[in-house]
C-alpha cells in the first residue's frame, strides 16, 4: 500500500492531538509527538513521489496552525510552540524529497 493512500492511523493521531487541542483546548504533547513520528515514517515512502496526499498535507498544516493559534493563550502550548516550526520544516523537507535524517544542524548542504 502506498503512503499516499488514506491512513486511518494518521486520522486517529490527528484527532488525539490537533482536533483535541482545537475543540477542548487540551495540549497532549505525547499525542503531537506520536503524530510527528508517524508523519516522518510516512515521509520515508514519499521521497520518490511526485504527489503527496491531501490528508498528509492537511494534517501537517493543521498541526502547525493549531499550535500557533493556541499558543497565544495556553501556557502549555506556548512552552512547545517550537513544535509548530518543526511541522512547517517537515512539510518543506517532504516537498524537497528529503527524510528526517538527511540534514545535520549546523552543517552546510553541498549540492
Amino acid at each position: 500500500m502506498s503512503e499516499n493512500h488514506y491512513d486511518v492511523q494518521l486520522e486517529e493521531l490527528k484527532q488525539r492531538s490537533v482536533d483535541r487541542l482545537l475543540c477542548a483546548d487540551v495540549f497532549d504533547l505525547p499525542a503531537f509527538q506520536a503524530l510527528y513520528i508517524h508523519l516522518w515514517h510516512k515521509a520515508r515512502g514519499l521521497t520518490n513521489e511526485y504527489a503527496i496526499s491531501k490528508q498528509i498535507l492537511a494534517c501537517i498544516r493543521s498541526a502547525s496552525a493549531a499550535i500557533d493559534s493556541r499558543a497565544e493563550y495556553l501556557p502549555s502550548v506556548r512552552e512547545h510552540q517550537s513544535m509548530s516550526r518543526d511541522f512547517d520544516s517537515m512539510l518543506d523537507r517532504i516537498i524537497a524529497g528529503e527524510i528526517e535524517g538527511d540534514r545535520s544542524p549546523g552543517v552546510p548542504r553541498v549540492i
